[in-house]
């Protein structure tokens, strides 16, 4: 068992040993993606840590930030024990992942950000009240304003200057200049890194015999947790090549569960509430499907990594903004091409809709997904939740529910077929 120093550690120990506890089967690699979120999480660790350039949320092209030879610090959210530091900043009905940034920036014998340039692009309004919070508290800012319109002529345009200027004011603060091969450097580690995700995905996601889903979960979180890229590409590589070789060992005896994705306001570590949920209710999760999907497909190739430093920059952004599946465009046409692919090629038998409180912007996008949803016959479910975990028995019930629907519905499809 992992020991609990503070509340916050406490938070990240108890889903952990969750996870460990779903985990049956032994996985030698697996523990490097353990100890690095253990480590996030540790007490003693958190106050040596002193960021260069801060990245709040994901929609931010990393390997611009790596251009400039610095490895970004992610602030993604995902604690209830780091919102507790912000009630005295923010009103108590803000989003939780806003809470939760606010409140992991400002704790008590923390990280030292004091020197940190933190990027932010304006993915939501909450995002833009951060944005204004961190510049009244005089913390360097760099604001990313998204074009939400991709039929806006002049939206790419807006976007690829944006970009260069960011890699600008990054390039000053960290003293490092930009050149054209350390950009091609980064572009490459980064392709690497999620060429790996992937493949790691395509081995796990049909075997939670062998990787239970909230490890999976986890492997891919640890990609923001990380200090080190090429190490973490290098384990994760060893990784799949374990779960590889256990799939050719041990026969996959079928699953009975029903298979699941879960879209919408993104699950981030630890809170792992809803995928445990689903574990215990007997639901099988594929995927989930948020505003980060999209960018692990994105791989750079050489033939696109030639031309000026400034061609190869534009070229990333443009290539980053036409994959973006943040909630900051009007019509999120991206994601929504994705999702159609997956549920024509995907066994989703159901959809959980996830929405933490105060992410409205979600719920503006749920008809589309449902009419499409329809379509195949894949019912769709809305669950609304915070960070908080005085709900849990009560979702529990509302997906013992929706779990006992899919399971009819797979039975009505087998009668049919005889």
């Amino acid at each position: 068992m992992i020991r609990k120093n503070d509340v916050y550690s406490g938070e990240y120990s108890d889903t952990l040993n969750s996870i460990m506890d779903q985990q049956v089967k032994y996985l030698e690699e697996f523990k490097y993606f353990l100890d690095i979120e253990y480590m996030w999480a540790n007490s003693k660790n958190r106050p040596l840590q002193k960021p260069a350039v801060v990245i709040l949320g994901t929609g931010i092209p990393e390997e611009l930030v790596m251009a400039a030879g610095i490895e970004p610090y992610w602030l993604i959210g995902g604690s209830l024990g780091s919102i507790a530091w912000s009630d005295d900043i923010v009103p108590r009905d803000t989003d939780p992942v806003s809470r939760s940034i606010l409140g992991y920036i400002n704790q008590p014998k923390g990280a030292y950000f004091s020197n940190s340039l933190f990027v932010i692009p304006l993915t939501s309004d909450s995002m833009r009240k951060i944005a204004f919070q961190l510049k009244s508290d005089g913390r360097k800012t760099c604001v990313i304003d998204i074009p939400p319109n991709r039929d806006d002529s002049l939206a790419e345009v807006k976007w690829q200057r944006q970009m260069l200027d960011m890699v600008e004011i990054i390039s000053a603060h960290t003293k490092r200049r930009v050149t054209k091969e350390s950009v091609i450097s980064a572009a490459l580690r980064v392709s690497r890194a999620r060429l790996a995700l992937n493949q790691f995905m395509n081995v796990s996601r049909e075997r939670p015999d062998i990787i239970s889903d909230t490890a999976r979960l986890l492997v891919q979180d640890s990609y923001y947790r990380n200090n080190n890229l090429d190490d973490w590409t290098y384990h994760l590589q060893m990784l799949t090549e374990e779960v590889l070789n256990m799939t050719k060992r041990f026969v996959n005896a079928g699953n009975n569960r029903s298979n699941v994705i879960i879209m919408g306001s993104p699950i981030v570590f630890p809170n792992y509430k809803i995928p445990s949920l689903l574990h215990d209710v007997g639901l099988n999760l594929l995927d989930t499907i948020d505003c980060s999907v999209l960018k692990n497909t994105l791989i750079h190739d050489k033939i696109y990594l030639n031309g000026s430093c400034e061609w190869m920059i534009k070229n990333i952004a443009l290539r980053w903004y036409i994959k973006d599946a943040s909630t900051a465009f009007v019509r999120n046409y991206s994601l929504y091409e994705h999702v159609s692919h997956l549920a024509q090629t995907r066994n989703i038998e159901g959809v959980v809709y996830h929405v933490l409180k105060g992410q409205i912007e979600y719920d503006f996008e749920l008809e589309r997904f449902e009419t499409l949803f329809s379509k195949y016959n894949i019912p769709v479910f809305r669950l609304e939740t915070d960070y908080q975990y005085q709900d849990i028995e009560q979702l529990r019930i509302r997906l013992e529910a929706f779990s006992e629907m899919l399971t009819q519905n797979r039975y009505i499809e087998v009668r049919k077929v005889k």
